[in-house]
């Protein structure tokens, strides 16, 4: 028994069943269709509301199950273990769920929670600019007040489900700007399909197909009032809120990929014969098991030390950045070596290896870079 294993409540144990169940019997026979098809696999989604794995984090009370971090990053590893694309949907979806949750009107609540819970309602967070990166001080996307809501003109780059989603937290100045703020609100805009001026187009990836991101345009985009999410200059707050969590959870991603990389090789390894014996049995593939199972299990217990501490209140930026980018690196060097073992044979879009190399390889560079990670990491080390 881990260390891990230790620590999980019933309700922990539970959630892992559920994702269990989900990850075998619903994405696990889904991956590679939606792999060939790209297509994004909205009756998954469903699925995983039907499972109650949407509403890990969200409260009873809206259709939730009022679980904490841990549970979430239990399920999003073992659901990653079979699709990296699926896991990336949900956490996308759920980084969409936890703003309105946390700074919603109950209106707003009431509206929205349920149906993003229960899989009928896609969530997606637009925040990244072709020309602003993440950084909120430096967005160029603006919504300008009118007699009855706002208008919101600007571009959007890489945003985790969008186009497809229902509901979309687009982060933007408000023009004009209040005194003493600098203007970044958030506003909630629906589906492309039903709003005039707003128009998606969706990027092909080298990874994680079936998961959909792009580039969205906003030309006069009219939204309502009451599409304000929280206060007028809370967006900075918004968008930067849930960002240990959201390095956190990306950080379990890659393990779960790691994992199933990890997994396909052993199993190879000990079945394949090469020159009389198995192909474990030559030290070369040891010394590579060795080191893919090391890295694996180091790059869990940081993901598990920062999901521990986010769910008892005292998450921290520096445990989160390096739990990221060891899981990162864990994920490709995983994949990478996985498909040595394999040989020719690991190269072959018939096997999975390759899938699992192409998807893992975005998690360096998406919720921030291994490189910003691990500056991040240094300067909380150096107090800078």
């Amino acid at each position: 028994m881990t260390l891990l294993d230790r620590a999980l409540s019933a309700e922990h144990r539970d959630v892992l069943d559920r994702a269990e169940e989900f990850a075998t019997e619903t994405v696990g026979p889904r991956a590679e269709d939606i792999e060939d098809t790209r297509e994004f696999p909205r009756d998954v989604v469903e699925a995983a509301g039907d499972a109650g794995l949407l509403g890990i984090l969200v409260p009873e009370e809206y259709g939730g199950m009022g679980s904490d971090f841990l549970s979430y990053c239990l399920a999003l590893e073992r659901i990653a273990e079979e699709s990296g694309a699926v896991a990336e949907i949900i956490q996308g979806h759920t980084f969409a769920t936890l703003p309105v949750l946390n700074f919603g009107t109950d209106a707003q609540r009431e509206r929205l929670l349920p149906k993003m819970v229960a899989g009928e309602s896609v969530g997606a967070m637009l925040l990244t600019e072709p020309g602003a990166g993440s950084s909120p001080t430096e967005l160029q996307t603006v919504a300008a007040a009118t007699d009855d809501g706002y208008e919101i003109s600007g571009e959007k780059s890489f945003g985790t489900n969008a186009g497809v989603a229902d509901v979309h937290l687009v982060v933007a100045r408000r023009r004009p700007q209040p005194e003493d703020s600098h203007g970044v609100s958030v506003f909630l805009v629906p589906n492309p399909e039903d709003v005039e001026g707003f128009t998606f187009e969706r990027g092909e990836y080298l990874g994680m197909h079936g998961h959909v991101t792009g580039d969205a345009s906003f030309d006069e985009v009219a939204v309502d009032a009451d599409a304000l999410l929280g206060s007028v200059g809370e967006g900075f707050r918004i968008a930067m809120g849930t960002i240990d969590m959201a390095r956190t959870g990306l950080g379990a991603i890659g393990c779960g990929i790691a994992q199933a990389a990890f997994s396909e090789a052993i199993e190879y390894a000990g079945d394949r014969e090469q020159g009389g014996k198995a192909v474990g049995e030559y030290q070369a593939v040891q010394v590579l098991v060795a080191e893919m199972d090391s890295r694996l299990e180091s790059a869990r217990h940081l993901v598990y030390d920062s999901a521990v501490r986010i769910a008892d209140g005292e998450g921290d930026t520096r445990v989160s950045s390096r739990a990221k980018f060891t899981a990162s690196d864990a994920a490709e060097f995983c994949t990478r070596n996985a498909m040595q073992i394999f040989g020719g044979k690991g190269y072959r879009t018939d096997y999975p290896l390759e899938r699992y190399y192409r998807d893992a390889r975005i998690l360096s560079i998406i919720g921030g870079t291994s490189e910003i990670q691990k500056t991040t990491v240094a300067s909380e080390a150096l107090g800078l």
